[in-house]
């Protein structure tokens, strides 16, 4: 399950402007670049020109065998369904129709039908090869990724705990901080919430913590996932794609 619900955050440092397209559409830059397939930017940066965030998420967990993969949007979600059209990624689709007040309501929505093992990758996150290898044969149930982590495996034992995640909401905590952090550094008025990408994650790591506890999960070294906010790996943020 991809959570790609959240819209695009406005921040002048990252160049990302307001009204921009789903950040799942952006163009990831590689940490180690082939120079057959990824073109060079002037500060030694490297992009795929032709693969997004999406596609690559795709693409890596359907040659691992998983082939039933849903996505659950909410800002400009007719972006999201058109390029899935377009590209024919076969994706199954699910609405949440609160993503501007209600992260949280996306995992909610997403996993209410579901009875078997599950990975939750963020939309805005770029899935490493080797991670994304080293959750899928790890033997504990639950399994998370990094600090920040951008994939989390949870065994069909802990569904239940998804389901009920009105009960684990984690929206006090580190709120003030993230704000104050995130004013500070752009110059653009967001429009929307920017605290909610925030809620959501808390919310999930709550939930894995609790399967922690219980012996039930594993925590795993990030090798060569990233947030690609934090660390500025889109060609989008360095202005060699446009945002629109």
């Amino acid at each position: 399950m991809i959570l790609a619900a959240g819209p695009t955050y406005c921040d002048t440092e990252i160049g990302f402007p307001p009204d921009s397209k789903p950040k799942c559409l952006f163009h990831p830059i590689l940490p180690n670049w082939n120079p057959t397939l990824y073109t060079s930017d002037p500060i030694d940066y490297a992009y795929n020109k032709d693969e997004t965030l999406l596609e690559r998420q795709v693409r890596l967990l359907r040659s691992n065998g998983i082939e039933r993969i849903r996505i659950v949007t909410g800002y400009k979600s007719e972006d999201i369904e058109q390029f899935n059209e377009q590209k024919d990624l076969d994706l199954e689709f699910v609405h949440n129709p609160k993503w501007e007040t209600d992260s949280v309501n996306a995992l909610i929505l997403g996993v209410q039908d579901l009875d078997d093992d599950l990975l939750i990758v963020y939309g805005d996150g770029l899935i490493g090869e080797v991670d994304l290898d080293n959750i899928l044969k790890c033997d504990m149930p639950t399994v998370g990724i990094g600090l920040y982590s951008t994939i989390f495996k949870f065994g069909k034992q802990h569904l239940p705990l998804l389901k009920r995640a009105d009960e684990f909401r984690q929206i006090k905590q580190a709120m003030e901080t993230v704000v104050i952090l995130r004013k500070s550094r752009s110059k653009v008025e967001c429009p929307h919430d920017v605290t909610q990408g925030l809620k959501l994650g808390r919310t999930i790591i709550h939930i894995y913590g609790i399967a922690k506890e219980k012996g039930e999960a594993a925590y795993l070294d990030v090798h060569d996932s990233t947030d690609v906010d934090l660390f500025r790996q889109t060609a989008e943020s360095l202005g060699r794609y446009p945002c629109k």
